[in-house]
């Protein structure tokens, strides 16, 4: 089981993400950066709590993190925004960015700390 503490953040970046994305779009604010680049970013740092707590269970979290940008782009258009396939695709761009980066970093520390 994954250490509590993983557990909660990564509940509290869904939950971010969730409200964020139900914002009807006349009231969002002008971000920097692009529509896709903050889908990136978002869901980067969605998985990484759990990709350092379970490294050798990194897919498990990039499967859930894509049904769930996944089931929030299919109920965007009931809050007067519109769900797209490049916001999915988006979303599982920073999924795997993180666990590849995840899994060189974590492979990295755990050489470099574990093993002095």
């Amino acid at each position: 089981m994954a250490p509590f503490w993983a557990r909660r953040v990564t509940v509290a970046l869904a939950a971010l993400i969730g409200l964020a994305t139900f914002i009807p779009a006349q009231k969002l604010p002008n971000a920097l950066g692009t529509d896709k680049l903050l889908h990136v970013i978002a869901y980067a740092a969605l998985v990484l709590p759990m990709h350092f707590a379970k490294p050798h269970q990194f897919w498990k979290y990039a499967v859930c993190g894509i049904m769930f940008g996944s089931f929030i782009e299919l109920a965007q258009p009931f809050v007067n925004r519109s769900g797209e396939v490049g916001d999915v695709l988006a979303d599982a761009c920073g999924i795997a960015l993180r666990c590849a980066v995840g899994v060189r970093l974590c492979t990295w520390m755990n050489r470099f700390f574990v093993n002095r």
